[in-house]
């Protein structure tokens, strides 16, 4: 229906109806990038789509393309709760649930309007499609076996949960399912291409690993794993004394990693930059919903240091940037999505500029850019990881890394580097190979200045109003998140102010857990001696107001925080998580407490008394601090390895 608002908006004139631009913004959507530009381009309908449903839904599709979930939540809501009979709307009702981690609530959806229990085959069948794309794989696969069960010569039944198999590798199993109705499934020209396609694989796979059951077999992992024998032989072309470095990652929000690796890129610019050149390369900048990522651009820009981002590169199949024989192409086409990402879109780039040495930093970003480097003939590599690796962080495990890893570990001109000796032998560890071989980058950490802006100076002068008398300040420098133990923080600083009372507490950072946190403090009559800032720029002015810095992580690489704090003079206290025991010397900058989810609080509070205590009545105890991270985290030892590591 045509809205007369339209008219009283003062926007241009629009070229045809408002539900087909916004149709057309829709079918835009193919990336993060171009959902991002489709959803400003239609904000200038959203006064009109308010009067028009079928605008809104397209608008609001468009939003959650580009991941502005939180914009269309209540929209969502409202339009299910005037129209609940919409099967369109019905569906992203439960797919914003389920983007909004509330998987329970759209499972409850899903079950009122395509019950379990219902005797028709069609609801059934929607079902099914559903629950797989809520993330219930595995009841979406038993739903389409009894489906298929039931009614064995159902082809549209079978296509359907083929379709689903080959899309999360299973392409034997895909071909398997088919096979009694090929005939018929095959009389749509889509399925026949498809399902050739699949054979072509599978067959493809089988020469190239004759010895493996590819029944229940993820082939995108086997054809990473066949790929990366291919380069086991590589002889990649030395490098002279002056090189071209990337240095890749998923973005530049503000975490430890990031920081490092912006550190890193600055100081090759300033202390090298007339014989090296050095391009930082992300995932993304844009920002979302969760955290921005765009934290340190800034300091990039300043220095004049190239940053690119691969959302904005346009993909090229692997096939049409170099010449492959069949196998390879098959092989290439196969890949686990994040690889296939990285080849298609960052290798043309690496190619192109001819980079020596591709530094690619997080498991993740090793997804997109490991392989990548070596499709494009990088010839130095290097992958470098920052926590525990995924058999440890089981919430990030992904079949792709130990393959990823251990194929990469073999490949001439790759090494592999962590951030802490503890990180590294768990590392070799993992991928079964020889102590040592992972290489150690430890941190480049300065003081932070201690220049400050207004708003920060404000929070700080209304906080030491309200909390006259402290005489000591426990801090916090850390996200808001649940692996950074934020709850546990806020149970230590109760019990040390149950013991010492004359104490405050500073939390910087943001993030999901905000809010609950600050219910937690209220309901333990801490309001008015917590101060939770934010995210700022200022840390170095409320390092100055500390007395200890605590960090209670679950996972941890070598975190970087408790070595700036000692750079600015600080005694800390931590988990024993990740590298952070290397990060101090125990027992005189700071103490590792007993344990990771539940350490003995009794004792972390003396502990932390004792090193409050002593720093502020021992002058040589701040030096102490700043002297050790001065011999260990220094910008020279950090720069001078990475350019070791170049050459390795």
């Amino acid at each position: 229906m045509k809205n007369l608002a339209l008219e009283a908006q003062e926007t241009p004139d629009l070229d045809g109806d408002t539900v087909e631009i916004l149709a057309s913004l829709l079918a835009d959507c193919t990336s993060l990038r171009k959902s991002q530009i489709a959803a400003e381009e239609a904000r200038r309908f959203e006064e009109v789509a308010k009067y028009d449903n079928e605008a809104l839904i397209l608008l609001l599709q468009i939003k959650d393309k580009a991941k502005l979930i939180r914009e269309t939540a209540d929209a969502w809501q409202s339009l299910y709760d005037d129209d609940p009979g919409n099967d369109i709307v019905v569906r992203n009702l439960i797919n914003s649930y389920a983007k909004h981690g509330r998987k329970e609530d759209a499972l409850a959806v899903t079950d009122r309007h395509y019950p379990a229990d219902s005797e028709e085959r069609p609801i059934l069948m929607k079902r099914a499609g559903i629950l797989e794309a809520i993330g219930f794989t595995d009841e979406s696969h038993a739903l389409f076996a009894d489906l298929i069960e039931a009614e064995p010569e159902d082809d549209r039944a079978r296509i359907q949960y083929a379709i689903r198999l080959a899309k999360v590798g299973r392409l034997a199993d895909a071909l398997d399912t088919v096979e009694p109705v090929l005939e018929a499934v095959c009389e749509d020209e889509r399925h026949a291409k498809a399902i050739k396609d699949w054979q072509r694989k599978v067959d493809c796979l089988r020469r190239l690993a004759p010895d493996r059951d590819l029944a229940g077999l993820d082939c995108r992992i086997l054809s990473l794993e066949c790929l990366l024998r291919k380069y086991e032989n590589r002889e990649p072309r030395e490098i002279g004394d002056a090189y071209k470095v990337a240095l890749v990652t998923g973005g530049l929000g503000a975490g430890g990693a990031e920081r490092q690796l912006s550190r890193l890129a600055r100081l090759l610019k300033s202390e090298h930059g007339d014989l090296h050149t050095v391009s930082v390369i992300v995932k993304t900048l844009l920002l979302n919903e969760v955290k921005p990522n765009d934290f340190f651009l800034p300091e990039l820009q300043a220095d004049e240091i190239e940053v690119v981002e691969i959302e904005a590169m346009m993909p090229v199949a692997a096939a049409r940037q170099v010449d492959l024989d069949e196998d390879s192409k098959l092989l290439f086409a196969m890949l686990p999505p994040q690889i296939h990402y990285g080849v298609t879109r960052l290798a043309p780039y690496y190619r192109n500029k001819n980079f020596d040495v591709a530094s690619v930093w997080q498991d993740g970003a090793t997804l997109y850019g490991g392989l990548a480097a070596l499709f494009a003939g990088v010839p130095k590599i290097q992958l470098v990881f920052r926590g525990l690796p995924p058999s440890v962080r089981k919430e990030r495990a992904q079949p792709e890394y130990e393959v990823l890893f251990k194929g990469m570990a073999k490949i001439p001109g790759v090494t592999l580097v962590c951030n802490s000796k503890l990180v590294a032998d768990e590392y070799a560890g993992w991928l079964g190979l020889p102590e040592d071989s992972v290489e150690i980058l430890y941190n480049a950490v300065t003081a932070y200045h201690t220049n400050t802006e207004e708003c920060d100076e404000k929070k700080w002068l209304e906080f030491e109003e309200r909390t006259i008398g402290a005489d000591t300040t426990l801090g916090g420098v850390f996200r808001l998140e649940p692996l950074k133990q934020p709850g546990l923080w806020i149970k230590l600083a109760a019990r040390y102010h149950a013991r010492y009372p004359n104490s405050r507490y500073i939390l910087l950072g943001d993030g999901r857990m905000r809010d609950r946190l600050e219910e937690q403090i209220a309901a333990l009559g801490l309001k008015d001696r917590f101060l939770l800032v934010g995210r700022t720029r200022s840390v170095g002015f409320w390092y100055e107001k500390m007395d200890v810095k605590l960090l209670l992580s679950r996972f941890e690489g070598l975190p970087n925080v408790l070595i700036e704090a000692q750079a600015a003079g600080l005694p800390v206290v931590a988990t024993p998580t990740g590298g952070s025991s290397e990060c101090f010397i125990e027992g005189n900058t700071g103490y590792i407490l007993d344990d990771i989810l539940e350490p003995d609080l009794t004792v972390a509070v003396e502990k932390t008394y004792e090193l409050a205590t002593r720093f502020r009545n021992d002058p040589n105890a701040s030096q102490a601090a700043r002297d050790f991270v001065g011999q260990r985290f220094s910008d020279e030892q950090s720069l001078r390895t990475f350019l070791r590591l170049c050459q390795a």
